[in-house]
């Protein structure tokens, strides 16, 4: 067997001795489990919290998979891994000093846990969860007016839909105020919400937004409302 063959079939045991020992063996601290949510096709950096690795610190990232975790990078003996699976190929970067790890052009298979594992030089074990949520960003939403009549309507009815995803709110706002809003679980059905107006006299958006990005469209009452371009009445109604 080769020394590269031998360098990473080390590697590999010493990530299944180094889980069992997290395992069984006592003390082992724990961070608990910190919380991550970014937009697909950004980087993150899941930081160790270390200023500088101590010369004979050891770590491995591990990702969870199913019930149990397995490896995806790893710091041990100087050396840095990352190729253990394809899933994350040619992504994954940890930084020499600190053994933060980098994950590049995210994409939403890559929610989830991930763990760190490190073993210092008094040979104290230590881990700690990060849970990674990636979201798409939130689609552009789509104004049209859904009033009967302009010629005789005393109000402008506008229909505001957006295609539905993961967390996303859907909601319309004058101003800084946010007049109404939906939501739902179910990813096969579009968002919509109605809206009223009787009275022109601010600005109005809808907006679409999940917990790390938003799209907002505003509403143009020169095309959708031209009727109401007039200081006639003085009411708004939500449905």
């Amino acid at each position: 067997m080769d020394s590269r063959a031998l360098g990473y079939c080390e590697s590999v045991l010493f990530v299944c001795a180094w889980t069992l020992a997290v395992c069984f063996t006592k003390p082992t601290r724990c961070a608990g489990v910190r919380s991550r949510s970014v937009v697909e096709g950004e980087s993150v950096t899941l930081h160790s919290h270390l200023s500088e690795l101590q010369t004979n610190s050891e770590l491995s990232w591990t990702f969870k998979t199913g019930s149990s975790f397995a490896p995806i990078a790893q710091h041990f003996r100087g050396e840095i891994t990352t190729g253990y699976t394809e899933r994350f190929k040619d992504r994954l970067q940890v930084d020499r000093q600190t053994g933060s790890l980098t994950i590049s052009n995210l994409n939403t298979n890559d929610s989830g846990v991930y763990q760190l594992l490190m073993r210092h030089y008094n040979r104290t074990l230590s881990k700690f969860l990060v849970q990674l949520k990636v979201y798409t960003p939130a689609s552009t939403p789509v104004i049209s007016n859904i009033t009967q009549s302009h010629s005789v309507s005393k109000s402008c009815s506008v229909l505001c839909s957006v295609e539905n995803g993961r967390e996303v709110t859907l909601s319309w706002q004058r101003g800084g105020e946010t007049l109404n809003h939906t939501s739902s679980p179910d990813l096969n059905t579009n968002l919509s919400l109605p809206l009223e107006i009787e009275e022109y006299n601010s600005t109005y958006s809808c907006v679409a937004a999940n917990p790390v990005h938003h799209s907002l469209t505003k509403l143009s009452m020169t095309e959708l409302c031209p009727h109401l371009l007039h200081p006639q009445h003085q009411s708004i109604n939500l449905y």
